[in-house]
């Protein structure tokens, strides 16, 4: 059988082609053909393989060792059977441990459902009780922090008033006045400052003994200690200034008109009145931060106590639809780490998809197979199909549902064997440098005596028509676009124009119009 595409043409009416031919070696006398319709059949002829419908390649999807192989080549198996396995022996703890995580969650929705015992109310109660005190506890802590920084606030006015007009002040003429005036000689510009930072200290102190005079715990005590520390370190400044002047030797008191040195007591008031300015930045800053914490464990403790006091609610309270359906929710959580330790599970074990015959099995128990690396191959037990590529010329004749006669190599011609077209490629395939298109073919039946990989011989039908007239190619003549035979009419031959189909490889010619049955086609060559 032809191993490459062609069309046949061929008559199986019981009529057939009634073909005359007339002729004389040497003597010129034409050669004649009768024509009569009959059964015009396009074919195209092929090669194909058998293979089966599913042919499967299976490997692990992780790299590991295998720790057992269940099938060997040849080996029929069925659908989901696990075929090798790699060692599971840490998915298999992290299964249990979360299998007992659903379990633990049941428990708990039980335990959900049947409310609360009466030790656990009790242990509440308690909890509750304990967190009641411990606020109470805490708010006496942080009224006595308040009051600690009432008493800092109060104490640093009192020193920085004595460090103006007890140790400071001495240094002045009408210190108090609208224009004190240092009674040394100093920088003009720095003696200047002194005088005018000394003329709003004065009023600096009288508003801030105003201030704190109605100071209560009630108050925002923190703004109160604000404003403290920012008259601090105005006055801190003022008395830094005065340190630079009275410690310059090049400064001098001034007494009678005349220079002398400046008194060691002002340098020594001065360093004091520095001192306890500092103190009392520094005793603001420990008693505001001792105040922070003790407001931070009120707030804590008001938190315990809600918490607590919102627990013993929940004990004695039957159980609550959205703390159900949490619990469920957390239920369905664990099983499905359940099943995604499961998928993981699968990953280390490789079962077949289909039902078949093992084909090959590359692996060995104890072995490292890497992963995606195919070790096993399947091939599936339903009814066979043949593959074959048809040649891109003939690709448009061949379409799906089309009827097929088989032969295999295996059996000869005298085993024929029915099939159809079920699938067309829409890509080419490249074979040999030729484009082509892969077709299958299902087998009409299952026939134990077909194997995968035997060669087979396909004749695939693509068209066929009935009470069709055909001639040769070679007798069509070309005039002007038009197409001619050459006829009998009694002796005479003439020329009659006619209307052609469908042309086969073998050089039939389908006759559409232009003759009929019984027609003499004159068999000579015709003029291009």
């Amino acid at each position: 059988m032809k191993k490459n595409a062609v069309y046949i043409l061929i008559g199986v009416l019981a009529v057939g082609w009634a073909i005359y031919f007339l002729f004389k070696n040497g003597n010129g006398q034409e050669q004649t053909m009768v024509v009569h319709p009959g059964d015009f059949i396009q074919q195209v002829s092929l090669s194909g393989k058998v293979v089966a419908e599913e042919n499967l390649d299976l490997s692990f999807e992780q790299t590991g060792r295998v720790s057992g192989v269940w099938v060997k080549a040849g080996d029929k198996v069925f659908a989901s059977q696990i075929l090798a396995s790699q060692d599971t022996a840490q998915i298999a703890a992290q299964l249990a441990e979360a299998r007992a995580g659903v379990d633990a969650q049941n428990a708990k929705l039980e335990q959900l459902l049947a409310g609360a015992s009466p030790e656990d109310i009790t242990v509440s109660e308690t909890s509750a009780t304990n967190a009641e005190t411990a606020l109470a506890n805490a708010k006496v802590s942080l009224d006595d922090a308040k009051q600690n920084l009432i008493d800092k606030i109060q104490d640093a006015y009192t020193k920085a008033d004595d460090a103006v007009l007890s140790k400071t002040d001495q240094m002045f003429n009408s210190p108090q006045s609208n224009n004190p005036q240092i009674i040394f000689n100093s920088d003009n510009q720095l003696q200047t400052d002194i005088n005018w930072e000394r003329f709003l200290i004065g009023s600096v102190l009288k508003k801030w003994k105003e201030s704190f005079l109605s100071l209560s715990l009630n108050d925002d005590i923190s703004k109160f200690s604000k404003k403290a520390k920012s008259n601090l370190q105005q006055i801190k400044i003022f008395l830094d200034k005065i340190s630079t002047a009275v410690n310059n030797p090049n400064n001098c008191y001034n007494v009678g008109g005349s220079c002398g040195a400046i008194p060691a007591i002002w340098k020594t008031d001065n360093s004091a009145a520095r001192s306890n300015i500092n103190t009392a930045l520094s005793n603001l800053s420990s008693a505001e931060e001792k105040l922070r914490t003790e407001q931070s464990d009120v707030k804590t403790a008001e938190g315990n106590l809600e918490a607590s006091q919102n627990q013993l609610a929940l004990k004695k309270a039957p159980a609550r639809s959205s703390d159900i359906s949490l619990i469920k929710a957390q239920i369905k959580q664990a099983e499905a780490n359940v099943q995604n330790i499961l998928a993981q599970l699968a990953k280390k074990q490789i079962r077949s998809p289909i039902g078949g015959v093992a084909t090959a099995v590359d692996l060995k128990a104890g072995g490292i197979v890497s992963a995606n690396e195919n070790v096993i191959s399947i091939i599936s037990d339903n009814s066979l199909q043949i593959e074959s590529y048809v040649p891109e010329k003939n690709i448009p004749l061949v379409k799906v549902g089309d009827s097929a006669a088989i032969t295999l190599d295996a059996y000869g011609e005298g085993a024929p064997f029915s099939a159809k077209v079920i699938s067309i490629d829409p890509a080419e395939t490249i074979r040999d440098g030729v484009s082509t298109y892969r077709i299958k073919l299902q087998f009409a039946g299952r026939d134990d005596r077909v194997k995968p990989g035997m060669t087979a011989n396909v004749l695939v039908t693509t068209e066929k028509k009935t009470d069709v007239i055909a001639v040769p190619q070679g007798i069509i003549m070309n005039k002007n676009g038009q197409k001619f035979v050459k006829v009998k009419e009694g002796d005479i031959a003439v020329e009659r124009a006619v209307e052609t189909g469908d042309v086969s490889s073998l050089g039939q010619v389908e006759i559409i119009s232009g003759l009929k049955d019984g027609d003499m086609v004159v068999l000579e060559q015709a003029n291009k």
